[in-house]
């Protein structure tokens, strides 16, 4: 089945939407679409502004028994949720679970923007240099690409994880680790639209007028490139994301005090039945993003294949 990130061989790449239009077309494409972009969007502001929020709630990341019941548990209903703990309390502590939910959504989106970014420079160097210049080079990428994807890398980050001094910086590990496994995709998708695009006729104009090797690369295919890579980068958001929360759940991710949506979710499992809201404020906020970037990805995917004509 062909990929459906390629151009077909009949139109040419000035005939797809520009990146910026699509983009603007996709998330207007439906209400739904528009929906899950704002969350994104309320999502990225709650991590870059985690520390105004707290302090606008008046709250910290400090612990606070007198927060608690005598059983240890949040003083109160609903896990002592109030117009001064918007999320309630953690159990046995007493730190506000907003100021929770809000430091770890910046540990989570950084972690995943990061390895995504690195994923996709990795991806686009390697894919599009494979496709472009061929030969022995194209046949070590495809293998090692082969490899990396049927290797068990969850398990993997774990014994890393495991083994990591606890004083060693765990985001940028995570970020370099799941990049590292991350490249792949996104190269398979590139390499196969510089092959793609190698063919063209604007492609053969350019060398028969002169263009060097280099020129034909720079200003030729790599320009043709973005569509796809922003298309496969948006859809890898939400993987990346859901990997470090996993890891950090099972307790190889982000270590304590740094705070991470995986993490809480994992101290909550064991207050469930007494302090459910405990598991459902960082539980429904790592739904919540996962499924808007997936939403809006698949829509800038179908905005920008001229086969499906986007969606109306």
């Amino acid at each position: 089945m062909p990929d459906p990130l390629l151009l077909p061989e009949g139109i040419p790449p000035t005939a797809a939407r520009s990146l910026p239009s699509a983009v603007w077309h996709a998330v207007r494409s439906s209400g739904w679409t528009l929906t899950c972009a704002i969350a994104v969007v309320l999502v990225l502001v709650m991590a870059a502004a985690a520390d105004l929020l707290v302090l606008v709630e008046g709250q910290s990341l400090n612990p606070d028994i007198a927060n608690l019941g005598p059983t240890g548990l949040p003083a109160g209903p609903l896990g002592g949720v109030s117009g001064s703990h918007w999320f309630g309390v953690e159990p046995l502590t007493g730190v506000d679970l907003f100021a929770l939910v809000a430091h770890g959504a910046r540990t989570s989106l950084l972690v995943g923007l990061g390895a995504t970014a690195l994923a996709t420079a990795l991806g686009v160097v390697i894919g599009a240099s494979a496709g472009y210049l061929g030969g022995w080079w194209d046949r070590v990428v495809t293998w090692t690409a082969d490899v990396l994807l049927g290797f068990p890398y969850l398990i993997f980050m774990i014994a890393l994880g495991a083994m990591a001094p606890p004083d060693f910086p765990r985001q940028p590990l995570l970020i370099v680790v799941l990049g590292v496994f991350g490249w792949p995709r996104v190269a398979r998708i590139v390499r196969a639209q510089t092959l793609s695009l190698s063919g063209r006729d604007f492609v053969s104009a350019a060398k028969a007028m002169g263009g060097g090797p280099w020129h034909v690369f720079t200003r030729e295919l790599l320009p043709n490139l973005w569509a796809p890579v922003i298309v496969v980068a948006s859809l890898s958001i939400p993987s990346m994301i859901g990997s470090e929360a996993a890891l950090s759940f099972l307790g190889v991710g982000v270590l304590p005090p740094t705070p991470s949506w995986g993490r809480t979710i994992s101290a909550a499992i064991d207050f469930f039945e007494t302090d459910p809201l405990y598991l459902v404020f960082p539980g429904l906020l790592l739904f919540v993003v996962t499924l808007a970037f997936n939403v809006v990805g698949d829509a800038v995917r179908d905005t920008l294949d001229p086969r499906s004509g986007g969606r109306d």
